[in-house]
């Protein structure tokens, strides 16, 4: 039987260099341009033309603000670090460019201390650098792009992440791209603390040093602040390349639980997907497309499109499409945690209403071999309504490894399955639920007469009404909304068979 350990590499935010020099507001309160920033620091910052050089280190006292609102290329000189104890607004109509003066020789980093105040980064360029560092601080970036930053000056870690974000900080990451970065684009230290809000943002084939790093690496998030990343695109590169997609751990076990939202990305073409590893982990992963992610041809160290190692972890994986991957689903227990790895990825019994299952979990594997699902760990999991590509339950088991291959794995209870997605489309028919938006009641409207089930579904996907009636000759039913609250609602309509989907506005 094949172990499977994916490691994923934390480490803590580089020291700050010994500058030689450096200028520094007095810390009187004052709000500057970055006209006004120039003129004060003198020989620090100088014109080039229409773009300027910043020359040696400067800091942004405590007290003091610095605004950017227009468009600036700021070339930076080899080693110069821009520290910010205020708080840095920018907030230009096209972009302010933070850049190498050489990119051979590349500047040290935009660096918050924890007495920042609340930066706002919008439609800000970081290239040629050790990146942005957050010690403590909250800053929001917005719009922004990373790019081409670099792990070591002078052969010394600075970071293992581009943005690299330290204990107690909470940034927000919306609609920002990173691309082509020595390694992670973003990173937490194994010490944990830290909870970021990662949405709306592209993460594109960073770890050019082609180390075990993730593209998303995380550490423990703060108590009871969720960790989230949404709607982003994580993107790998070409075969052999050693990154993974999302690494979230808690290796060391303290700051109690830490919760992870990870929903609605699209993952592919790296080392792996999702790896949560550790222990004291609650991760909610559910409407991704994991795919593809097979760039390490060595099965036996990567290539899971989601993985679990460790113990003392729960959480729900549900609505995912999970194809290509060397593994599809592995879970592997590390450690004598007593509680293992309690992971649902469906249990039609449950109250939570994430946890319906509805993964789509086809062609993936190795060797020849399809592992779709591979339980290496003693624990029996739930994973019911799932769409396994065949209705044939032979063709099912042989694609999961469990308990009816070796006595000491865990079990994986599948059934009920889901019909698969290719029945599903050769049984669909056309049929409608009008008025839409509706109020008391709607007709059902059908391709002929006969008995027809009708199920209504919420948001969360809860099932909150089921009807079976006998349409007209004409096609019709008449269904009652009494009762619903006003929302949108997903509809199914099955009839000799066959299906019909859609949604439903109840005002």
């Amino acid at each position: 039987m094949k172990k499977l350990l994916l490691l994923v590499l934390l480490t803590l935010p580089g020291l700050l260099p010994r500058a030689q020099a450096q200028f520094q507001t007095p810390g009187t309160g004052r709000s500057y341009t970055w006209a006004q920033l120039a003129a004060a620091a003198g020989s620090y910052i100088t014109a080039a033309g229409t773009e300027w050089q910043l020359n040696d280190t400067i800091r942004l006292s405590a007290t003091d603000t610095l605004r950017i609102n227009t468009n600036e290329t700021i070339r930076v000189a080899a080693l110069a670090l821009f520290y910010i104890d205020g708080t840095l607004l920018i907030n230009p109509a096209d972009s302010v460019k933070f850049t190498a003066l050489n990119p051979a020789t590349p500047w040290h980093s935009l660096t918050f201390s924890n007495t920042a105040g609340a930066s706002r980064l919008n439609k800000t360029v970081v290239e040629y650098s050790a990146g942005i560092r957050l010690l403590g601080a909250s800053a929001e970036l917005r719009n922004c792009v990373l790019r081409r930053n670099v792990a070591t000056l002078n052969g010394r870690l600075i970071g293992s992440g581009t943005l690299s974000v330290s204990l107690g900080a909470r940034p927000l990451i919306e609609g920002c791209r990173f691309e082509r970065n020595a390694r992670s684009a973003i990173s937490s230290p194994a010490n944990g603390g830290s909870s970021p809000i990662i949405r709306n943002s592209e993460f594109l084939l960073n770890n050019v040093e082609n180390g075990n790093y993730p593209q998303i690496n995380l550490g423990p998030g703060a108590a009871g602040v969720p960790i989230l990343i949404e709607g982003c695109r994580i993107e790998g590169s070409v075969a052999g390349n050693m990154g993974g997609g999302i690494g979230l751990s808690n290796l060391l076990g303290g700051g109690g639980v830490t919760r992870a939202e990870v929903r609605g990305n699209l993952i592919r073409n790296n080392r792996y997907g999702i790896t949560v590893t550790g222990v004291n982990y609650n991760s909610y992963i559910t409407g991704n497309a994991i795919l593809n992610n097979n760039t390490n041809p060595n099965a036996n160290t990567g290539g899971s499109g989601i993985n679990f190692t460790g113990n003392s972890q729960t959480g729900v994986v549900s609505r995912n499409l999970i194809s290509g991957n060397l593994w599809g689903v592995t879970v592997l227990k590390s450690g004598t945690g007593p509680t293992g790895l309690l992971i649902s990825f469906g249990d039609l019994n449950s109250g939570d209403t994430t946890n319906v299952g509805l993964n789509r979990l086809v062609g993936n594997g190795n060797g020849g071999v399809v592992y779709d699902f591979y339980n290496n760990a003693p624990d029996d999991l739930k994973a019911e309504n799932n769409d396994w590509g065949t209705t044939d339950l032979a063709d099912i088991e042989a694609h999961i490894a469990h308990k009816p291959d070796n006595a000491a794995l865990g079990f994986v209870d599948y059934l009920p399955f889901r019909q698969p997605l290719a029945s599903r489309v050769a049984r669909a028919m056309v049929a409608e639920l009008y008025p839409n938006p509706a109020r008391e009641q709607a007709t059902l409207r059908l391709p002929a007469a006969g008995a027809v089930t009708l199920s209504l579904h919420d948001a969360t996907g809860r099932l909150v009404r089921r009807r079976s009636a006998v349409a007209a000759a004409d096609g019709r039913v008449v269904v009652s909304l009494q009762g619903l609250k006003a929302g949108l609602y997903l509809y199914q309509a099955e009839q000799n068979g066959r299906l019909a989907t859609g949604r439903l506005l109840v005002e």
